[in-house]
């Protein structure tokens, strides 16, 4: 699978937290720019969305996230 580095850290994260994660925060606390751009972690978690592994929950709030991340909270399913 590409980025197995990527995804398992993105799901370990998740199971972890045992709660939706932001998807910005997500971001950093999976190792950030040292592990992935923006654009390839991004996709990353699309990649397991359509694979059924976790499942994402737009925000509807004002909270403006740093480009490119949106408002999304991402949780595992198990």
């Amino acid at each position: 699978m590409p980025n197995a580095q990527l995804h398992a850290a993105i799901l370990d994260h998740l199971r972890r937290a045992g709660e939706p994660v932001r998807e910005s925060f997500l971001y950093e606390r999976v190792g950030g720019a040292d592990l992935a751009t923006p654009d390839l972690y991004l996709a990353a978690l699309v990649r397991l969305e359509v694979d059924g592994r976790v499942h994402v929950d737009p925000v509807h709030d004002e909270v403006q996230d740093p480009a490119p991340f949106q408002p999304r909270f991402w949780r595992i399913i198990d």
